[in-house]
């Protein structure tokens, strides 16, 4: 049998929409380059389905989803933020776009390197997590009511992906059975999705992006609020032990 299988079409898919996306940034059309990284998510998403399905889930298609993740979330969001800031200058534009792509580069590397992962959470902004924020602060309204929308953005944008490195932990579906509470707000959470982007169809408003933004603060902060209290046994202690390890790894070496 050949290298790709039905699941790695899929996956090539969510790469192609997140060029896409960039394209669409690069060529002025900010609000559709946003819309492409979310269906990019979608493809994300069924290329795990797939493999289930056919039953040939391997290494190389993991490590060909980490990899399109990668240029999806990481470096296609660069674009959107260059093409957002582009009207500044070049030089900021370019530093701004630049930052997503830096931290989530450095978050690839680190999480290959160190193996950071704790059951049940990711630790550090979820890659998806981190270009939905991007798009979001991007293509909110706000961007229309608030004076000086685009600088005011900028904290919030190097906040995003400096997250990318922290050891924030994220509530993660995988090995997890999700208490009632967290049923109920993911319940809530998709069918508010559904109806904005219902009303963004019906308007052609940025409604779903406005919804998005919301709904990912809500699972940075407001989530871990009804975590069950086994969640992080131990967490604080993996936490100093992975510091440790890398600056261990990160100390000089003398050469004779």
């Amino acid at each position: 049998m050949g290298l790709i299988h039905l699941k790695d079409i899929v996956t090539i898919i969510n790469i192609s929409v997140g060029f896409a996306s960039a394209l669409m940034a690069l060529g002025g059309n900010i609000l559709a380059a946003c819309y492409l990284i979310i269906t990019a998510f979608v493809f994300d998403h069924l290329d795990g389905l797939v493999a289930k399905a056919t039953k040939m889930s391997n290494a190389f298609g993991k490590e060909l989803d980490v990899i399109a993740d990668h240029v999806t979330y990481s470096v296609c969001p660069g674009f959107i933020v260059y093409s957002f800031y582009r009207e500044t200058g070049f030089i900021f534009a370019f530093f701004m776009g630049l930052t997503p792509i830096v931290f989530g580069c450095i978050r690839h590397a680190r999480n290959q390197v160190y193996d950071i992962s704790f059951p049940r959470f990711w630790l550090g902004t979820p890659r998806p997590v981190s270009a939905f924020y991007t798009v979001a602060v991007i293509g909110t309204q706000l961007n229309n009511v608030i004076p000086y929308y685009k600088y005011l953005a900028v904290p919030a944008l190097i906040w995003i992906a400096y997250n990318n490195l922290s050891f924030r932990p994220f509530l993660a579906h995988h090995g997890r059975k999700f208490n009632k509470p967290l049923k109920f707000f993911m319940t809530c959470a998709v069918i508010l999705l559904f109806i904005s982007g219902v009303a963004t169809g019906i308007t052609s408003r940025p409604w779903l992006l406005d919804c998005l933004l919301f709904e990912m603060i809500v699972y940075t902060f407001v989530a871990p609020l009804i975590y069950d209290p086994w969640d992080l046994d131990r967490y604080k202690e993996y936490v100093e032990a992975k510091k440790a390890e890398i600056a261990r790894d990160m100390k000089p070496i003398h050469m004779r």
